[in-house]
């Protein structure tokens, strides 16, 4: 390499030497300093992913619906037995449940040979459709406050940020999918029922076949023993249209189960 003429240094760049000489002396310092507040903080590991089973989760969801954590004060019916033993309870922040039938809801875009069928649902898909029973699991819930008083006495979905294509989880003899709030139940009459707005345990035919249960929306059903577990709040909107909300439904279960179980205190 070439060397240039020699060059005396000009007192700026002697102080630029001197400022660098001192960062380097206060540098080792500075890291000292640092090491030293590293090792006196509290060393705590980051959490492992866990994945929840569905029987984890249904066992702490049953062991906190108590009387303690009981949202109605006045009974819920169960649709296929007409019984009024049917309560809602929040075992953690902004997860409701109850464990009913599961009678069959055929109605919606879908043709259906049920003399009850109707062609529309509550609710509608993300691009305005009326919803398939036969496509789409969904759960029903009360159309309105039965005793018109505010807070209702019974659980009404509208006073727990619940609205809806709400995802909660459905689980009946080991299995769990799931499903959306699709359709309500009213008070009005049809040909083989009186409906009442008080009923809880229905869904569509989707949702009790992926679950097992006979789906016929005129013999199907069953009378007991399916848990369904909402999730309130916007981020658990499930979005899509008909062809796709079973997909995205199944998709979020996983999720809900590690939710929720990490609510309830599992490891």
């Amino acid at each position: 390499m070439e060397e240039g003429p020699s060059v005396m240094s000009s007192p700026r760049r002697r102080f630029a030497v001197v400022a660098a000489a001192a960062v380097a002396l206060a540098l080792p310092l500075a890291i000292k300093s640092a090491d030293a507040a590293t090792l006196n903080a509290p060393v705590t590991a980051a959490p492992a992913a866990t994945n929840f089973t569905a029987a984890q989760v249904l066992a702490a969801i049953k062991k906190n619906s108590t009387s303690k954590t009981q949202v109605n004060t006045k009974p819920h019916i169960n649709t296929q037995t007409r019984a009024m033993n049917v309560n809602v309870f929040q075992p953690t922040s902004g997860v409701f449940t109850y464990t009913s039938s599961l009678a069959i809801d055929d109605d919606g875009s879908d043709p259906d040979p049920d003399p009850d069928h109707q062609n529309q649902t509550t609710f509608q898909d993300s691009a305005g459709k009326q919803l398939a029973a036969h496509h789409v699991p969904f759960y029903v819930l009360g159309d309105n406050c039965f005793d018109k008083k505010s807070p209702c006495p019974h659980f009404f979905y509208k006073e727990h940020n619940i609205k809806g294509r709400q995802f909660a989880l459905m689980f009946f003899k080991g299995k769990v999918i799931g499903a959306i709030f699709g359709d309500t139940q009213g008070t009005d009459d049809t040909p083989t029922s009186d409906n009442d707005s008080r009923e809880l345990g229905e869904g569509s035919v989707k949702a009790a076949s992926l679950l097992g249960i006979p789906s016929s929306g005129t013999t199907g059903g069953v009378d007991n023993g399916v848990t369904v577990v909402i999730i309130s709040g916007s981020s658990w909107i499930v979005n899509g249209t008909n062809a796709q909300l079973n997909n995205n439904a199944q998709g979020m279960v996983q999720k809900a189960l590690n939710t929720i179980g990490t609510s309830l205190g599992l490891k």
